[in-house]
């Protein structure tokens, strides 16, 4: 096993079976995310996936992919970082790396899918989740509240995996909601979201550098005390009004 490309492999049957159903692959094509050794993109096939794309790294679990699988699959020895997603798939799956789970994020957020099916970090799961004002809310939640329609669909205990990571996992469900969030408004967000306990207002000016490009603390703070909601908690800003926000700023 290699740590180093996260290759913690879902070996419980059922979350594996759970995967394969929710994803409802029947004569759909599917992008695995991935692959390891084909253990998901056997339950794909088995539920009547029309054609897979296996995206796997490891050149030996690639290998292995290709004498395993003959019909209806396709093995893709690459990054999922560098893979050109430029195709439509009905279905996107995959168990995902901890590691890389924001840059798959944003990967899938410029692509073309009905659904995905993923397993990734319980904590990230409730994170993407989680509802302005509670513990968990941050840049992460606003971005993919923005982007997708999401939704939890099943705890997966560490247990399940081999080896056994140091984290429980979740099955997660993404549809994307058509919204496309610029650059320049996810860098505004990750910046006032990094003073997510003060007030709008002191974030702006706490801020200022990375939003302005200036030190000028008088400026920033003459911008920020003009804000719709100058005096809120960054943390209980709405996906929408965090948008709003970054638009004015921009």
């Amino acid at each position: 096993m290699k740590a180093k490309l996260g290759q913690n492999f879902l070996a419980d049957e059922t979350v594996l079976q759970f995967e394969a159903e929710e994803a409802a692959p029947a004569g759909k094509s599917v992008l695995e995310i991935g692959a390891g050794d084909g253990r998901l993109t056997t339950k794909l096939l088995a539920a009547g996936a029309g054609h897979i794309t296996a995206v796997e790294l490891d050149p030996k679990l690639a290998k292995s992919l290709r004498m395993k699988f003959h019909k209806r699959v396709s093995v893709v020895e690459e990054d999922i970082l560098e893979f050109d997603a430029q195709s439509r798939y009905n279905i996107v799956a995959g168990n995902i790396p901890y590691y890389i789970t924001t840059p798959i994020l944003l990967k899938l957020a410029g692509m073309n899918f009905d659904r995905a099916i993923l397993c990734l970090q319980k904590e990230v799961a409730l994170r993407m989740a989680a509802e302005p004002g509670t513990h968990n809310y941050g840049r992460l939640s606003v971005f993919s509240q923005l982007v997708f329609k999401l939704e939890v669909l099943a705890l997966v205990p560490k247990e399940a995996f081999t080896p056994k990571p140091k984290v429980d996992s979740c099955v997660i469900s993404l549809e994307l909601t058509g919204a496309k969030l610029a650059q320049k408004h996810e860098k505004v967000i990750g910046a006032i979201f990094s003073h997510r306990k003060k007030s709008l207002k002191n974030a702006v000016v706490d801020a200022r550098q990375e939003l302005f490009g200036s030190s000028d603390k008088d400026a920033a703070h003459a911008v920020a005390q003009k804000l719709k909601y100058a005096e809120r908690k960054v943390f209980t800003l709405t996906p929408a009004e965090a948008l709003e926000v970054a638009r004015k700023l921009c």
